[in-house]
C-alpha cells in the first residue's frame, strides 16, 4: 500500500493536470516539486492503474448529437448484466449505470433527432430481451458535466481522507 505523502504527489499531479493537462512533466514537476522523471514515472503508474485517463470530450451538439436523452430500464430476473452487454455495444450509448432503487440500469444516449431517439428507444431498446420496463428523460439542459466535477477538485487541496 502506498504511503498516505506518495498518495498525495500523486494527487497534486492529477490536480495539476486537471488545471492544464497539456503542460509538459518539466512544467508539471516544477509545480508539484519533484524531478521531470519522477514526475513521468508517476504519470505512467497512474495511466497503467486506471487512476485517470487523457481524453478530448466534445460537445454532443457541436459533434451533431444535440438529443441528450437518458434511459431507465428495469430488467427481468437475471437478465440485467445481459442488458448491460448490450447497451454498452450501442454506439448511441455513452453511458450505462448498473445502479439501485425502481429501475436496474440507467443509460445516456445523444441523438441526432429527438424521432431518431424515438426509433431507437421503440425499436431498438424496446425490443431487447430481459428488458420489462423502460422510461426516457430528455434532457433540457445540461447544468454540469460528470468529468466537470474534476476541476473543482483541483482547487480543493484538502486531503480527503
Amino acid at each position: 500500500m502506498a504511503s498516505k505523502s506518495s498518495i498525495e504527489k500523486d494527487r497534486s499531479i492529477i490536480r495539476e493536470l486537471i488545471r492544464d493537462a497539456r503542460q509538459t512533466n518539466v512544467a508539471l514537476a516544477a509545480k508539484v516539486g519533484l524531478s521531470e522523471g519522477a514526475v513521468r514515472r508517476r504519470v505512467e503508474r497512474l495511466l497503467a492503474e486506471g487512476q485517470f485517463h487523457f481524453a478530448v470530450i466534445p460537445s454532443p451538439s457541436f459533434m451533431g448529437r444535440p438529443v441528450h436523452t437518458m434511459f431507465e430500464i428495469q430488467s427481468a430476473p437475471g437478465a440485467t448484466e445481459q442488458l448491460i452487454e448490450q447497451l454498452v455495444a450501442m454506439p448511441e450509448i455513452s453511458y450505462v449505470y448498473h445502479v439501485t432503487g425502481q429501475f436496474d440500469i440507467v443509460a445516456v444516449g445523444y441523438f441526432t433527432s429527438s424521432n431518431e431517439m424515438r426509433t431507437f428507444w421503440t425499436e431498438r431498446l424496446g425490443n431487447l430481451d430481459g428488458l420489462m420496463e423502460s422510461r426516457t428523460l430528455m434532457v433540457l439542459r445540461v447544468a454540469k458535466r460528470a468529468h466537470e466535477w474534476a476541476r473543482e477538485m483541483a482547487t480543493d487541496e484538502a486531503d480527503p481522507d
